[in-house]
Order: structure tokens, then sequence, then C-alpha cells
């Protein structure tokens, strides 16, 4: 993801709080819920939470709409194709997909394959290795990158607060 999107960001979830306490979906192998303090201490470093700049939108039947959503993508495997289909969630395709099914808004516009740097000799490698030839990868389909989330005009940092000792 690196390679092919010159960025930091490389995975994504979308945080849920669920009896009283705080968890990501996220889309691994499989799509599950992780407490939010296990997903931090996977890279306690590069933790950034983002949340749309328009909390209007963000009403309890939005709400209930992504939890229902999200609930239905649980135990799908992860898709290793990046394709753009529900039978199979890579990471950004799961938290662009929550936010449209929620709130009907597109956290950022989807772009193709193409606009990635797939000429990078590693993910020209795993192109060929996931789907055999590069003829035979869907250059034109619809993606999104976590960064591409990350750039998102419509989502802002939330402010980290301070642990208390």
């Amino acid at each position: 993801i690196k390679a092919a999107t010159d960025s930091e960001w490389t995975h994504v979830g979308v945080v849920f709080k669920r009896e009283n306490q705080w968890w990501v979906l996220e889309a691994v192998q499989p799509v599950k819920y992780t407490k939010l303090e296990d997903f931090i201490k996977r890279a306690p470093k590069s933790f950034h939470a983002r949340r749309l700049k328009d909390s209007s939108a963000i009403t309890p039947e939005c709400l209930a709409l992504a939890h229902t959503w999200g609930a239905q993508q649980l135990n799908k495997n992860y898709d290793l194709k990046f394709l753009w289909d529900d039978e199979k969630l890579y990471c950004s395709e799961l938290v662009w997909k929550i936010y449209k099914h929620g709130t009907r808004i597109k956290s950022c516009e989807p772009k193709t394959f193409q606009a990635y740097f797939l000429q990078n000799p590693k993910v020209s490698k795993i192109i060929q290795a996931r789907y055999g030839s590069l003829e035979d990868f869907p250059k034109n389909g619809p993606v999104v990158a976590p960064s591409d989330l990350a750039k998102s005009v419509l989502l802002e940092e939330v402010p980290r607060r301070l642990q208390k000792k």
C-alpha cells in the first residue's frame, strides 16, 4: 500500500461505541471488531482518528444504518484483489461504504487503480501474483486507499486526549 500510494497510511477502520466500549470495525482477515485499545497498540505512533467535519450528518438513524450495514459485513474475507464489490472487503472500502450506507456521503471520490504507482516493482509483483498478469488487472476499476480517506476534505482530525496517569 505504501509503495502504490506513496503514503504512510496503510490501514483504516471505523470506531463505534458498543456496550459502553470503543471498538474498531476493520477489514482484516476476516472483517471483525477489535477493541480500540488493541487497534491502537498495533501502531501507537501512527494512529490517527478522523471524523466528518459536519457532525450534523451523524444522526441516530445514520449511526443505526452504519451499525447494521457494518454488522452484515462481519466475518467476510479480506479482499486481496481490492475489488469494489461486497463479497470480500478491504479496509478502506469498508470505511468508505460505511459512510455511504450510513450517511449517504461519499467520504472521498473513488479513484481507479491507474491513479496509483503501479509501475513500482513491488506493486507490479503483487499485481502479477494476485491477478496472474498485468493484462488481467482491472486498471479502470474503482478503488479507495487509506491515503484517499486521510486526504478527504470532508474529514477532520480528532484531537487526542491526554492519557490519565
